[in-house]
């Protein structure tokens, strides 16, 4: 489950839990991480998430999504990679935000700017 894969760490007087996506979401990770280097992790699992304006629960609440920044310069590169060998949701921030977002849902990409919509597509796969 997905609070069974809880790593607990110590930091000075806090403890600080990282809960690991699903092993398909964490699969696709390991492999922008060996093509591209080092991502940094935004937002994995969150307890009762629910998607933005819309009231429904959202693909963190159960541990199959995490938002991710790309290694620095490679955001392009990341996002081409994904809409080609990535079989699950992509969602692209943009202006003013810079995360991505992956989970193991259906196959659509969307992209959201900050103070916009969402527009969601059809992966052309």
């Amino acid at each position: 489950s997905c609070v069974s894969n809880a790593l607990r760490l110590v930091a000075s007087a806090f403890a600080l839990i990282v809960v690991l996506p699903s092993w398909v979401v964490q699969s696709t990770l390991n492999q922008i991480r060996a093509k591209f280097g080092p991502v940094r992790i935004v937002s994995t699992f969150r307890r009762g998430a629910v998607i933005a304006g819309t009231g429904r629960r959202s693909l963190h609440a159960s541990c199959r999504a995490v938002d991710f920044h790309a290694p620095a310069g490679k955001r392009a590169a990341v996002i081409a990679w994904l809409r080609t060998n990535h079989k699950g949701g992509l969602g692209i921030y943009s202006c003013g935000m810079s995360h991505l977002h992956i989970d193991n849902g259906g196959n659509y990409t969307w992209n959201k700017c900050v103070g916009g919509g969402r527009r969601r597509v059809a992966h052309a796969n």
